[in-house]
Protein backbone atom coordinates (compact mmCIF):
# COMPACT_ATOMS: atom_id res chain seq x y z
CA UNK A 1 0.00 0.00 0.00
CA UNK A 2 1.44 3.42 -0.94
CA UNK A 3 1.82 6.05 1.78
CA UNK A 4 -0.85 8.18 0.11
CA UNK A 5 -3.41 5.35 0.20
CA UNK A 6 -2.43 4.48 3.77
CA UNK A 7 -3.10 8.09 4.81
CA UNK A 8 -6.39 8.25 2.92
CA UNK A 9 -7.60 5.13 4.67
CA UNK A 10 -6.50 6.54 8.03
CA UNK A 11 -8.44 9.76 7.53
CA UNK A 12 -11.46 7.88 6.15
CA UNK A 13 -11.74 5.90 9.40
CA UNK A 14 -10.52 8.50 11.91
CA UNK A 15 -11.03 12.01 10.51
CA UNK A 16 -13.58 11.68 7.67
CA UNK A 17 -13.87 15.46 7.23
CA UNK A 18 -10.24 15.56 6.05
CA UNK A 19 -10.81 12.52 3.84
CA UNK A 20 -13.71 14.27 2.11
CA UNK A 21 -11.73 17.51 1.88
CA UNK A 22 -9.02 15.73 -0.12
CA UNK A 23 -11.47 13.84 -2.32
CA UNK A 24 -13.36 17.03 -3.15
CA UNK A 25 -10.42 19.07 -4.46
CA UNK A 26 -11.73 19.94 -7.95
CA UNK A 27 -8.85 21.85 -9.52
CA UNK A 28 -5.15 21.49 -8.87
CA UNK A 29 -2.86 24.47 -9.06
CA UNK A 30 0.05 22.64 -7.39
CA UNK A 31 1.47 19.37 -8.74
CA UNK A 32 4.25 17.01 -7.65
CA UNK A 33 6.76 17.15 -10.47
CA UNK A 34 10.46 16.18 -10.57
CA UNK A 35 10.40 15.60 -6.79
CA UNK A 36 9.27 19.18 -6.32
CA UNK A 37 6.02 21.14 -6.06
CA UNK A 38 5.19 22.83 -9.35
CA UNK A 39 2.96 25.93 -9.40
CA UNK A 40 0.97 25.82 -12.63
CA UNK A 41 -0.12 29.46 -12.21
CA UNK A 42 3.39 30.94 -12.08
CA UNK A 43 4.98 28.10 -14.05
CA UNK A 44 7.66 27.71 -11.38
CA UNK A 45 8.81 25.33 -8.66
CA UNK A 46 8.26 26.00 -4.94
CA UNK A 47 11.66 24.67 -3.79
CA UNK A 48 14.96 25.75 -5.39
CA UNK A 49 16.12 22.19 -6.03
CA UNK A 50 13.64 19.62 -4.78
CA UNK A 51 11.15 18.96 -2.04
CA UNK A 52 14.09 17.61 0.00
CA UNK A 53 15.13 21.25 0.53
CA UNK A 54 12.43 21.25 3.20
CA UNK A 55 14.73 19.18 5.38
CA UNK A 56 16.43 22.44 6.40
CA UNK A 57 13.32 23.16 8.48
CA UNK A 58 13.89 20.00 10.53
CA UNK A 59 17.42 20.82 11.69
CA UNK A 60 17.62 21.70 15.42
CA UNK A 61 14.60 24.03 15.69
CA UNK A 62 15.80 25.57 18.99
CA UNK A 63 18.90 26.93 17.19
CA UNK A 64 17.61 27.16 13.62
CA UNK A 65 17.26 30.76 12.27
CA UNK A 66 14.30 29.63 10.12
CA UNK A 67 12.32 29.13 13.35
CA UNK A 68 10.96 32.00 15.42
CA UNK A 69 11.71 31.51 19.12
CA UNK A 70 9.54 33.34 21.63
CA UNK A 71 10.20 33.11 25.34
CA UNK A 72 7.31 34.17 27.56
CA UNK A 73 9.80 34.99 30.28
CA UNK A 74 13.59 34.83 30.34
CA UNK A 75 14.33 37.06 33.32
CA UNK A 76 13.37 35.36 36.56
CA UNK A 77 11.59 38.27 38.20
CA UNK A 78 11.19 38.15 41.99
CA UNK A 79 7.76 38.94 43.39
CA UNK A 80 6.80 41.78 45.73
CA UNK A 81 6.63 41.22 49.49
CA UNK A 82 2.85 41.67 49.57
CA UNK A 83 2.60 38.22 47.98
CA UNK A 84 3.79 36.76 51.26
CA UNK A 85 2.98 33.16 50.33
CA UNK A 86 3.03 32.74 46.55
CA UNK A 87 5.74 35.33 46.08
CA UNK A 88 7.95 33.98 48.83
CA UNK A 89 7.70 30.45 47.41
CA UNK A 90 8.53 31.67 43.91
CA UNK A 91 11.41 33.84 45.12
CA UNK A 92 12.94 30.90 46.99
CA UNK A 93 12.74 28.80 43.79
CA UNK A 94 14.40 31.60 41.80
CA UNK A 95 17.25 31.86 44.32
CA UNK A 96 18.23 28.27 43.58
CA UNK A 97 19.07 29.11 39.95
CA UNK A 98 19.56 32.88 40.00
CA UNK A 99 23.29 32.78 39.27
CA UNK A 100 22.91 30.47 36.27
CA UNK A 101 23.07 32.31 32.95
CA UNK A 102 21.95 29.86 30.26
CA UNK A 103 18.93 27.69 29.56
CA UNK A 104 19.30 23.96 28.93
CA UNK A 105 17.15 21.92 26.52
CA UNK A 106 16.84 18.21 25.89
CA UNK A 107 18.29 17.20 22.52
CA UNK A 108 15.25 15.09 21.64
CA UNK A 109 12.42 17.15 23.16
CA UNK A 110 10.84 20.35 21.82
CA UNK A 111 8.62 22.88 23.64
CA UNK A 112 5.28 24.13 22.22
CA UNK A 113 5.79 23.97 18.46
CA UNK A 114 3.70 25.69 15.78
CA UNK A 115 4.01 25.01 12.05
CA UNK A 116 2.22 27.48 9.79
CA UNK A 117 2.08 25.98 6.30
CA UNK A 118 2.86 22.34 5.50
CA UNK A 119 4.09 22.64 1.89
CA UNK A 120 5.54 19.19 1.16
CA UNK A 121 5.73 18.14 4.77
CA UNK A 122 8.71 15.79 4.58
CA UNK A 123 10.41 17.87 7.29
CA UNK A 124 7.44 17.22 9.61
CA UNK A 125 8.02 13.51 9.22
CA UNK A 126 11.69 14.03 10.12
CA UNK A 127 10.82 16.19 13.14
CA UNK A 128 8.33 13.72 14.60
CA UNK A 129 10.75 10.81 14.09
CA UNK A 130 13.53 12.67 15.86
CA UNK A 131 11.73 14.58 18.63
CA UNK A 132 9.14 14.33 21.36
CA UNK A 133 6.97 17.43 21.78
CA UNK A 134 5.31 19.36 24.57
CA UNK A 135 2.68 19.84 21.87
CA UNK A 136 2.63 20.35 18.11
CA UNK A 137 0.18 22.47 16.12
CA UNK A 138 0.11 22.16 12.31
CA UNK A 139 -1.90 24.65 10.26
CA UNK A 140 -2.33 24.51 6.51
CA UNK A 141 -4.85 26.86 4.84
CA UNK A 142 -4.49 25.27 1.40
CA UNK A 143 -6.05 21.79 0.98
CA UNK A 144 -3.76 21.14 -2.01
CA UNK A 145 -0.61 21.32 0.13
CA UNK A 146 -2.29 19.05 2.66
CA UNK A 147 -3.10 16.55 -0.10
CA UNK A 148 0.52 16.68 -1.32
CA UNK A 149 1.75 16.04 2.23
CA UNK A 150 -0.01 12.64 2.17
CA UNK A 151 2.83 11.44 -0.08
CA UNK A 152 5.49 12.49 2.45
CA UNK A 153 4.01 12.34 5.98
CA UNK A 154 2.99 9.11 7.67
CA UNK A 155 -0.06 10.55 9.44
CA UNK A 156 -0.97 7.33 11.31
CA UNK A 157 2.57 7.36 12.71
CA UNK A 158 2.54 10.98 13.91
CA UNK A 159 -0.97 10.69 15.36
CA UNK A 160 -0.01 7.48 17.16
CA UNK A 161 3.22 8.94 18.53
CA UNK A 162 1.92 12.35 19.62
CA UNK A 163 -1.72 11.46 20.34
CA UNK A 164 -3.39 14.29 22.29
CA UNK A 165 -0.30 16.47 21.93
CA UNK A 166 -0.99 16.88 18.20
CA UNK A 167 -3.33 19.57 16.87
CA UNK A 168 -4.03 19.91 13.13
CA UNK A 169 -6.18 22.50 11.35
CA UNK A 170 -6.55 22.24 7.58
CA UNK A 171 -8.30 24.59 5.14
CA UNK A 172 -9.41 28.18 5.45
CA UNK A 173 -9.28 30.63 8.33
CA UNK A 174 -8.26 29.10 11.65
CA UNK A 175 -10.68 29.29 14.56
CA UNK A 176 -9.71 30.91 17.88
CA UNK A 177 -11.09 27.91 19.75
CA UNK A 178 -8.57 25.56 18.13
CA UNK A 179 -5.67 27.74 19.28
CA UNK A 180 -7.15 28.11 22.76
CA UNK A 181 -7.42 24.33 23.03
CA UNK A 182 -3.74 24.03 22.04
CA UNK A 183 -2.63 26.45 24.77
CA UNK A 184 -5.15 25.98 27.54
CA UNK A 185 -5.05 22.19 27.75
CA UNK A 186 -1.50 22.52 29.14
CA UNK A 187 -1.32 26.15 30.09
CA UNK A 188 1.76 25.89 32.35
CA UNK A 189 4.23 24.05 30.15
CA UNK A 190 3.13 26.01 27.06
CA UNK A 191 4.01 29.27 28.84
CA UNK A 192 7.80 29.10 28.60
CA UNK A 193 8.99 28.87 25.00
CA UNK A 194 7.15 28.69 21.69
CA UNK A 195 8.83 27.63 18.45
CA UNK A 196 7.08 28.84 15.29
CA UNK A 197 7.88 27.97 11.69
CA UNK A 198 6.25 29.89 8.84
CA UNK A 199 7.03 28.08 5.59
CA UNK A 200 5.43 30.54 3.16
CA UNK A 201 3.59 33.86 3.07
CA UNK A 202 -0.18 33.96 2.79
CA UNK A 203 -2.88 36.25 4.28
CA UNK A 204 -4.47 33.29 6.12
CA UNK A 205 -1.11 32.34 7.64
CA UNK A 206 -0.64 35.96 8.78
CA UNK A 207 -4.16 35.83 10.24
CA UNK A 208 -3.27 32.61 12.11
CA UNK A 209 -0.03 34.09 13.43
CA UNK A 210 -1.93 37.13 14.71
CA UNK A 211 -4.44 34.90 16.48
CA UNK A 212 -1.69 32.83 18.10
CA UNK A 213 -0.10 36.05 19.37
CA UNK A 214 -3.40 37.34 20.75
CA UNK A 215 -4.15 34.13 22.65
CA UNK A 216 -0.57 33.88 23.94
CA UNK A 217 -1.06 37.35 25.42
CA UNK A 218 -4.43 36.54 26.96
CA UNK A 219 -3.60 33.14 28.43
CA UNK A 220 -1.27 34.46 31.12
CA UNK A 221 -3.95 36.82 32.46
CA UNK A 222 -6.34 36.16 35.28
CA UNK A 223 -4.40 33.48 37.17
CA UNK A 224 -4.53 35.49 40.39
CA UNK A 225 -3.07 34.23 43.66
CA UNK A 226 -4.19 33.06 47.10
CA UNK A 227 -3.19 36.49 48.40
CA UNK A 228 -5.76 38.07 46.08
CA UNK A 229 -8.34 35.54 47.16
CA UNK A 230 -7.62 36.02 50.87
CA UNK A 231 -8.10 39.77 50.46
CA UNK A 232 -11.34 39.16 48.57
CA UNK A 233 -12.56 36.73 51.23
CA UNK A 234 -11.82 39.25 53.99
CA UNK A 235 -13.83 41.94 52.18
CA UNK A 236 -16.60 39.47 51.32
CA UNK A 237 -16.95 38.47 54.98
CA UNK A 238 -17.40 42.12 55.96
CA UNK A 239 -19.98 42.72 53.22
CA UNK A 240 -22.08 39.56 53.07
CA UNK A 241 -25.62 39.70 54.41
CA UNK A 242 -25.41 43.50 54.82
CA UNK A 243 -26.56 44.62 51.38
CA UNK A 244 -29.26 43.46 48.96
CA UNK A 245 -27.75 40.83 46.65
CA UNK A 246 -28.38 40.40 42.93
CA UNK A 247 -30.32 37.11 42.85
CA UNK A 248 -33.62 37.45 40.93
CA UNK A 249 -33.19 39.33 37.65
CA UNK A 250 -35.72 39.13 34.82
CA UNK A 251 -35.98 40.64 31.35
CA UNK A 252 -37.61 44.07 31.06
CA UNK A 253 -36.51 44.49 27.42
CA UNK A 254 -35.51 48.13 27.61
CA UNK A 255 -32.12 49.28 26.33
CA UNK A 256 -29.04 49.69 28.52
CA UNK A 257 -25.96 51.79 27.90
CA UNK A 258 -22.69 50.65 29.48
CA UNK A 259 -20.23 53.49 29.98
CA UNK A 260 -16.55 52.69 30.51
CA UNK A 261 -13.64 55.12 30.80
CA UNK A 262 -11.82 54.56 27.51
CA UNK A 263 -10.46 57.61 25.70
CA UNK A 264 -13.41 57.60 23.28
CA UNK A 265 -15.82 58.40 26.13
CA UNK A 266 -14.91 62.02 25.38
CA UNK A 267 -16.57 61.60 21.95
CA UNK A 268 -19.48 59.54 23.32
CA UNK A 269 -20.56 62.02 26.00
CA UNK A 270 -22.91 63.90 23.63
CA UNK A 271 -24.61 60.64 22.56
CA UNK A 272 -25.17 59.72 26.21
CA UNK A 273 -26.49 63.20 27.04
CA UNK A 274 -28.89 63.14 24.11
CA UNK A 275 -30.24 59.69 25.00
CA UNK A 276 -30.00 59.71 28.80
CA UNK A 277 -33.77 59.25 29.07
CA UNK A 278 -33.78 56.52 26.43
CA UNK A 279 -31.86 53.79 28.22
CA UNK A 280 -30.65 52.69 31.64
CA UNK A 281 -27.12 54.05 32.08
CA UNK A 282 -24.60 51.79 33.83
CA UNK A 283 -21.24 53.38 34.53
CA UNK A 284 -18.31 51.12 35.36
CA UNK A 285 -15.04 51.80 37.13
CA UNK A 286 -13.51 55.24 36.66
CA UNK A 287 -16.14 56.37 34.12
CA UNK A 288 -18.27 57.80 36.94
CA UNK A 289 -16.20 60.96 37.35
CA UNK A 290 -16.26 62.16 33.69
CA UNK A 291 -20.01 61.48 33.58
CA UNK A 292 -20.72 63.54 36.70
CA UNK A 293 -18.54 66.35 35.34
CA UNK A 294 -20.74 66.33 32.23
CA UNK A 295 -23.84 66.51 34.47
CA UNK A 296 -24.83 62.95 33.62
CA UNK A 297 -25.73 60.70 36.52
CA UNK A 298 -25.86 57.00 35.70
CA UNK A 299 -28.68 54.88 37.04
CA UNK A 300 -26.20 52.30 38.31
CA UNK A 301 -22.49 52.35 39.00
CA UNK A 302 -20.49 49.11 39.26
CA UNK A 303 -17.17 48.38 40.96
CA UNK A 304 -15.59 44.98 41.42
CA UNK A 305 -11.88 45.28 42.29
CA UNK A 306 -10.44 44.19 45.63
CA UNK A 307 -7.76 46.87 45.59
CA UNK A 308 -7.79 49.58 48.27
CA UNK A 309 -6.91 52.26 45.70
CA UNK A 310 -10.62 52.32 44.91
CA UNK A 311 -11.13 54.16 48.20
CA UNK A 312 -9.01 57.10 47.01
CA UNK A 313 -10.56 57.01 43.53
CA UNK A 314 -14.15 57.13 44.82
CA UNK A 315 -14.16 58.99 48.14
CA UNK A 316 -14.86 62.40 46.57
CA UNK A 317 -17.17 60.98 43.91
CA UNK A 318 -19.69 58.67 45.61
CA UNK A 319 -20.74 61.36 48.08
CA UNK A 320 -22.28 63.26 45.15
CA UNK A 321 -23.73 60.19 43.44
CA UNK A 322 -27.46 59.51 43.83
CA UNK A 323 -27.71 56.42 41.63
CA UNK A 324 -27.43 52.84 42.84
CA UNK A 325 -23.91 51.65 43.64
CA UNK A 326 -23.45 47.94 42.85
CA UNK A 327 -20.28 46.47 44.29
CA UNK A 328 -18.88 42.98 44.03
CA UNK A 329 -18.76 41.34 47.44
CA UNK A 330 -14.94 41.44 47.30
CA UNK A 331 -14.85 45.28 47.21
CA UNK A 332 -13.57 47.02 50.36
CA UNK A 333 -16.43 47.65 52.79
CA UNK A 334 -15.43 51.32 53.18
CA UNK A 335 -16.58 51.90 49.61
CA UNK A 336 -20.00 50.38 50.31
CA UNK A 337 -20.25 52.70 53.31
CA UNK A 338 -19.56 55.73 51.09
CA UNK A 339 -22.46 54.87 48.77
CA UNK A 340 -25.94 56.32 49.34
CA UNK A 341 -27.70 53.32 47.75
CA UNK A 342 -25.45 50.25 48.01
CA UNK A 343 -26.29 46.96 46.32
CA UNK A 344 -24.11 43.88 45.87
CA UNK A 345 -23.34 41.02 43.48
CA UNK A 346 -21.06 37.95 43.47
CA UNK A 347 -18.20 38.21 41.02
CA UNK A 348 -17.57 35.27 38.70
CA UNK A 349 -14.31 33.47 39.44
CA UNK A 350 -14.31 34.37 43.14
CA UNK A 351 -13.46 31.37 45.30
CA UNK A 352 -16.61 31.77 47.44
CA UNK A 353 -18.95 32.14 44.47
CA UNK A 354 -22.19 30.16 44.40
CA UNK A 355 -25.28 29.95 42.20
CA UNK A 356 -25.75 33.73 42.50
CA UNK A 357 -22.52 34.63 40.69
CA UNK A 358 -22.80 37.13 37.85
CA UNK A 359 -21.85 35.07 34.80
CA UNK A 360 -19.60 36.97 32.42
CA UNK A 361 -18.32 39.44 35.02
CA UNK A 362 -14.61 38.79 34.58
CA UNK A 363 -11.89 39.80 34.01
CA UNK A 364 -12.60 43.55 34.38
CA UNK A 365 -15.43 45.75 35.54
CA UNK A 366 -16.55 46.51 31.97
CA UNK A 367 -17.44 42.83 31.64
CA UNK A 368 -19.56 43.11 34.77
CA UNK A 369 -21.47 46.04 33.30
CA UNK A 370 -22.38 44.12 30.16
CA UNK A 371 -23.13 40.94 32.13
CA UNK A 372 -25.44 42.91 34.44
CA UNK A 373 -27.30 44.54 31.55
CA UNK A 374 -27.71 41.20 29.75
CA UNK A 375 -29.83 39.95 32.66
CA UNK A 376 -32.47 42.56 31.85
CA UNK A 377 -32.23 43.23 28.12
CA UNK A 378 -30.85 42.08 24.77
CA UNK A 379 -30.27 45.65 23.51
CA UNK A 380 -27.02 47.15 24.78
CA UNK A 381 -25.04 50.26 23.78
CA UNK A 382 -21.32 50.54 24.60
CA UNK A 383 -19.59 53.87 25.18
CA UNK A 384 -15.92 54.28 26.13
CA UNK A 385 -15.54 50.49 26.06
CA UNK A 386 -12.35 50.87 24.02
CA UNK A 387 -10.46 47.73 25.12
CA UNK A 388 -7.61 49.11 23.06
CA UNK A 389 -5.59 52.27 22.49
CA UNK A 390 -3.51 54.28 20.05
CA UNK A 391 0.21 54.20 20.69
CA UNK A 392 1.58 57.18 22.63
CA UNK A 393 -1.91 58.52 23.33
CA UNK A 394 -3.90 58.52 26.57
CA UNK A 395 -5.95 55.34 27.15
CA UNK A 396 -8.58 56.94 29.41
CA UNK A 397 -10.94 59.89 29.14
CA UNK A 398 -9.87 63.25 30.52
CA UNK A 399 -11.43 64.43 33.75
CA UNK A 400 -10.99 60.99 35.35
CA UNK A 401 -8.81 59.28 37.94
CA UNK A 402 -6.05 58.87 35.32
CA UNK A 403 -5.49 62.56 34.56
CA UNK A 404 -2.30 62.75 36.63
CA UNK A 405 -1.21 59.15 35.98
CA UNK A 406 1.12 57.67 33.36
CA UNK A 407 -1.51 56.55 30.88
CA UNK A 408 0.21 55.97 27.53
CA UNK A 409 1.45 52.82 25.87
CA UNK A 410 4.37 52.62 23.47
CA UNK A 411 3.76 48.99 22.56
CA UNK A 412 0.80 46.70 22.02
CA UNK A 413 -0.56 44.02 19.76
CA UNK A 414 -2.30 45.39 16.67
CA UNK A 415 -5.94 44.37 16.35
CA UNK A 416 -8.98 45.23 14.26
CA UNK A 417 -10.42 48.58 15.27
CA UNK A 418 -14.08 49.45 15.59
CA UNK A 419 -13.68 52.49 13.33
CA UNK A 420 -9.98 52.68 12.42
CA UNK A 421 -6.93 50.54 11.72
CA UNK A 422 -4.50 52.06 14.25
CA UNK A 423 -5.75 50.29 17.39
CA UNK A 424 -3.53 48.23 19.69
CA UNK A 425 -4.35 46.27 22.81
CA UNK A 426 -2.79 44.46 25.76
CA UNK A 427 -3.41 41.09 27.36
CA UNK A 428 -5.99 42.31 29.88
CA UNK A 429 -8.08 44.22 27.36
CA UNK A 430 -7.81 41.34 24.92
CA UNK A 431 -9.06 38.85 27.51
CA UNK A 432 -11.95 41.20 28.35
CA UNK A 433 -12.85 41.57 24.66
CA UNK A 434 -12.91 37.80 24.13
CA UNK A 435 -15.18 37.30 27.14
CA UNK A 436 -17.60 39.96 25.87
CA UNK A 437 -17.69 38.26 22.46
CA UNK A 438 -18.50 34.94 24.15
CA UNK A 439 -21.34 36.55 26.14
CA UNK A 440 -22.79 38.22 23.03
CA UNK A 441 -22.85 34.85 21.28
CA UNK A 442 -24.12 32.92 24.31
CA UNK A 443 -27.06 35.27 24.99
CA UNK A 444 -27.68 36.39 21.40
CA UNK A 445 -27.31 40.05 22.42
CA UNK A 446 -27.77 42.99 20.09
CA UNK A 447 -24.82 45.18 21.02
CA UNK A 448 -24.15 48.58 19.44
CA UNK A 449 -20.58 49.74 19.95
CA UNK A 450 -19.91 53.49 19.81
CA UNK A 451 -16.42 53.12 21.29
CA UNK A 452 -13.46 54.14 19.13
CA UNK A 453 -11.27 51.23 20.15
CA UNK A 454 -11.18 47.50 19.50
CA UNK A 455 -13.77 45.86 17.26
CA UNK A 456 -15.88 43.46 19.34
CA UNK A 457 -17.00 40.48 17.28
CA UNK A 458 -20.78 40.17 17.29
CA UNK A 459 -21.31 43.88 17.98
CA UNK A 460 -22.52 46.54 15.52
CA UNK A 461 -20.30 49.64 15.10
CA UNK A 462 -22.41 52.77 15.58
CA UNK A 463 -21.42 56.44 15.33
CA UNK A 464 -24.68 58.03 16.54
CA UNK A 465 -28.38 57.44 16.99
CA UNK A 466 -31.39 59.15 18.55
CA UNK A 467 -33.47 56.73 20.58
CA UNK A 468 -37.08 57.02 21.77
CA UNK A 469 -37.55 57.87 25.43
CA UNK A 470 -38.50 55.13 27.89
CA UNK A 471 -40.00 54.93 31.34
CA UNK A 472 -37.34 53.70 33.74
CA UNK A 473 -38.93 51.42 36.29
CA UNK A 474 -37.17 50.28 39.45
CA UNK A 475 -34.91 47.23 39.13
CA UNK A 476 -34.73 46.64 42.87
CA UNK A 477 -36.87 43.52 42.40
CA UNK A 478 -33.65 41.78 41.29
CA UNK A 479 -31.91 42.39 44.64
CA UNK A 480 -32.70 40.82 47.97
CA UNK A 481 -31.06 40.54 51.38
CA UNK A 482 -30.30 36.89 52.10
CA UNK A 483 -28.20 34.76 54.43
CA UNK A 484 -25.23 33.98 52.19
CA UNK A 485 -23.63 30.62 52.90
CA UNK A 486 -19.97 30.39 52.01
CA UNK A 487 -18.81 27.23 50.24
CA UNK A 488 -16.18 25.29 52.19
CA UNK A 489 -12.59 25.24 50.99
CA UNK A 490 -10.61 22.01 51.34
CA UNK A 491 -7.05 22.36 50.10
CA UNK A 492 -5.86 18.94 51.32
CA UNK A 493 -6.72 17.10 48.09
CA UNK A 494 -4.85 19.62 45.95
CA UNK A 495 -1.87 19.56 48.29
CA UNK A 496 -1.68 15.76 47.99
CA UNK A 497 -1.78 15.89 44.17
CA UNK A 498 1.17 18.28 44.07
CA UNK A 499 3.36 16.69 46.67
CA UNK A 500 2.85 13.10 45.54
CA UNK A 501 3.49 14.01 41.91
CA UNK A 502 6.70 15.82 42.81
CA UNK A 503 7.96 12.64 44.50
CA UNK A 504 8.48 11.06 41.08
CA UNK A 505 12.10 10.77 39.98
CA UNK A 506 13.03 12.71 36.85
CA UNK A 507 16.13 12.67 34.65
CA UNK A 508 15.21 15.12 31.88
CA UNK A 509 12.91 18.00 30.93
CA UNK A 510 10.54 15.77 28.98
CA UNK A 511 9.78 13.84 32.18
CA UNK A 512 9.36 17.09 34.12
CA UNK A 513 6.94 18.35 31.45
CA UNK A 514 4.95 15.14 31.84
CA UNK A 515 4.75 15.56 35.62
CA UNK A 516 3.60 19.18 35.46
CA UNK A 517 1.06 18.37 32.75
CA UNK A 518 -0.20 15.49 34.91
CA UNK A 519 -0.58 17.82 37.92
CA UNK A 520 -2.49 20.36 35.81
CA UNK A 521 -4.75 17.67 34.33
CA UNK A 522 -5.43 16.16 37.76
CA UNK A 523 -6.25 19.40 39.56
CA UNK A 524 -8.54 20.43 36.69
CA UNK A 525 -10.32 17.08 37.00
CA UNK A 526 -10.56 17.53 40.77
CA UNK A 527 -12.04 21.00 40.22
CA UNK A 528 -15.16 19.42 38.72
CA UNK A 529 -16.07 18.17 42.20
CA UNK A 530 -14.62 21.10 44.15
CA UNK A 531 -14.55 24.22 41.94
CA UNK A 532 -14.32 26.69 44.82
CA UNK A 533 -11.05 25.37 46.24
CA UNK A 534 -9.70 25.23 42.69
CA UNK A 535 -10.54 28.91 42.19
CA UNK A 536 -8.84 29.68 45.50
CA UNK A 537 -5.61 27.79 44.74
CA UNK A 538 -5.35 27.80 40.93
CA UNK A 539 -3.46 31.06 40.49
CA UNK A 540 -0.79 30.33 43.05
CA UNK A 541 -0.35 26.72 41.94
CA UNK A 542 -0.02 27.78 38.30
CA UNK A 543 2.43 30.57 39.10
CA UNK A 544 4.58 28.33 41.32
CA UNK A 545 4.65 25.46 38.81
CA UNK A 546 5.33 27.89 35.98
CA UNK A 547 8.37 29.27 37.79
CA UNK A 548 9.47 25.74 38.72
CA UNK A 549 9.29 24.78 35.04
CA UNK A 550 11.18 27.85 33.78
CA UNK A 551 13.83 27.57 36.51
CA UNK A 552 14.33 23.86 35.76
CA UNK A 553 15.59 24.85 32.32
CA UNK A 554 18.58 26.42 34.07
CA UNK A 555 19.47 23.10 35.71
CA UNK A 556 21.54 20.33 34.11
CA UNK A 557 19.66 17.05 33.67
CA UNK A 558 21.77 15.18 36.22
CA UNK A 559 20.78 17.75 38.87
CA UNK A 560 17.08 18.01 38.01
CA UNK A 561 15.94 15.44 40.54
CA UNK A 562 17.71 17.24 43.39
CA UNK A 563 16.28 20.57 42.22
CA UNK A 564 12.78 19.06 42.29
CA UNK A 565 13.27 17.76 45.83
CA UNK A 566 14.38 21.19 47.03
CA UNK A 567 11.44 22.85 45.28
CA UNK A 568 9.04 20.40 46.87
CA UNK A 569 10.22 21.57 50.30
CA UNK A 570 9.25 25.15 49.38
CA UNK A 571 5.80 24.00 48.20
CA UNK A 572 5.34 22.07 51.48
CA UNK A 573 6.05 25.29 53.40
CA UNK A 574 3.52 27.11 51.21
CA UNK A 575 0.75 24.65 52.14
CA UNK A 576 1.79 24.53 55.79
CA UNK A 577 1.37 28.30 56.17
CA UNK A 578 -1.79 28.36 54.07
CA UNK A 579 -3.40 25.64 56.20
CA UNK A 580 -2.61 27.61 59.35
CA UNK A 581 -4.27 30.71 57.87
CA UNK A 582 -7.45 28.84 56.94
CA UNK A 583 -7.85 26.86 60.18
Amino acid sequence: MTLFKKNLEFFYHNLPSYYHLIRNIKTRRFLIKNNNIFDTLTNSYIFPNSIDDGSHFAKTPTHNPLWEKEFFQTKLQEWEEKFFLTGKTINNIIKKVKEKKEFFFDKDFLPSTIILGILGGNYIQELVKKYEFQSLFIYEPNPEFFAISLYYIDYPFIYNKLQNRLFIWINGKIDYKAIEKFYYERVITSSFLNLTLKTYNHPLIEDAKQKFNEIKLAKLRGWGSVEDELKGIKNHQQNKNKYPLLIKPKKINKPFCIVANGKSLEKNIEFIKKNKDSFFIVSVGTAIKPLLKANIESDFHIEQERTDTLIDALQNVLKDYNGYFIGASVVNNKIFQMAKNPLMYIREGFSLENEYKLIGSSPIVGNSGIAFASLFTNEIYLCGMDLGFRLNQKKHAKGSFYDDKEDKETYGIKIEGNFSDDIYTNSLFLSSKQKIEELIKLKNLKVYNLSDGAFIKGSIPLKDKTLPKIKKESLLFAFKKIEYKNPKLNIKKYEEILLKSLDLKITNLKELTGIIDFIEDTIKETSKKDPNTYLFLRGSIFHILNMLYISAHKVENNKLDQFLKETKKEIKKFFLILNSLLN
